[in-house]
């Protein structure tokens, strides 16, 4: 079936046909600007930001969920409900952002799969949504 006759589809045929977009979550940093808190751990209504990022990319259709772990990633993990989430340790976190989304499109494993990517600093993907891209990723594991 191509594009526009997926777009012409009901919701349950657009759903059958409709390739699953997977999550990554890039939740490494070390929060600098915070005196230091990883912002993955920083409390949002009640509970650690981290899981309001998880529960958009859920809510965005996002599916398997990888998140990406740096900075007191043993505590993120012991802390936070990443339930149903693949825990992607990335221990050159410290160089920025680029080494957390080679380390997460790594851990996806398939080249041109459908994903979504969203920092945990914005747990509402920007604009209360997130925003996945259905035809393959816009980096590469060696471009990024």
């Amino acid at each position: 079936m191509g594009y526009a006759k997926a777009m012409e589809s009901t919701p349950s045929e657009h759903t059958a046909t409709t390739p699953r977009v997977a999550g990554l979550l890039l939740a490494a940093g070390g929060g600098r600007r915070l005196g230091g808190r990883p912002k993955a751990l920083l409390p949002h209504h009640g509970r650690p930001l981290v899981e309001h990022a998880v529960r958009v990319l859920r809510e965005a259709g996002c599916g398997p969920l990888h998140v990406v772990l740096g900075a007191a990633a043993d505590e993120v993990v012991e802390r936070a409900d990443l339930a149903g989430c693949v825990p992607v340790r990335n221990p050159r976190w410290e160089e920025g952002m680029g080494s957390s989304l080679r380390a997460g499109l790594h851990s996806l494993g398939a080249p041109g799969a459908p994903g979504a990517a969203v920092s945990a600093g914005m747990p509402a993907g920007g604009n209360g949504s997130a925003c996945p891209r259905t035809s393959g990723p816009a980096v590469s594991p060696t471009s990024a």
